[in-house]
């Protein structure tokens, strides 16, 4: 706790003398360092996010640059997701970045985005695939396009085994008891 204090009260007084880019981008900063101690990390922690997502979220609209834009929007989306009931604002964040540069490496990892939330928060299959679809067919023969295809595929067969399992328990059920 003391850790989480500490790192909100030194951004507040890095933001008192820096604009939204260089805020958002010690806020940036910051989450990655989170990001790579395991044991700071926890599901449920999600502390401070008000002021870290709308400090990104100023510095998203507040820039010029393509580029810029789409890194806030996109680490936006990436905090949105991790709180709980954000996973539609994280999507719509995503697709945001797609829609505005569908020709650049920006938007595939919009739809890369999109399609893990649905998977992994929203439980939307269909939407997952339908999205990871979208990505391989805008995005063809990349690098980002075989994991698209190849989480698809995980996907795909995940929920086609879960549904096979169900049959099996409907047949199982349904069956007569033999005397």
């Amino acid at each position: 706790m003391k850790k989480i204090l500490l790192s909100l009260c030194s951004l507040v007084a890095i933001s008192a003398c820096q604009g939204p880019a260089e805020e958002a981008e010690a806020a940036i900063e910051m989450l990655l360092a989170d990001a790579s101690n395991p044991l700071s990390l926890t599901l449920e922690d999600t502390s401070g996010w008000r002021s870290t997502l709308s400090l990104i979220e100023r510095a998203s609209a507040s820039v010029e640059s393509d580029s810029l834009w789409a890194r806030y929007t996109l680490v936006s989306a990436d905090v949105q997701a991790q709180i709980p009931g954000g996973a539609l604002y994280a999507v719509r964040n995503y697709l945001s970045v797609y829609d505005s540069l569908p020709k650049r490496v920006e938007g595939a990892l919009g739809l890369l985005g999109a399609a893990i939330v649905f998977e992994e928060k929203l439980q939307d299959h269909g939407r997952a695939i339908q999205t990871l679809t979208i990505l391989t067919d805008a995005y063809p023969n990349t690098a980002i396009s075989r994991t698209a295809m190849e989480l698809r595929d995980v996907i795909t067969f995940e929920t086609e085994a879960s549904l096979l399992d169900k049959i099996h328990q409907w047949k199982a059920q349904d069956l007569p008891q033999q005397p």
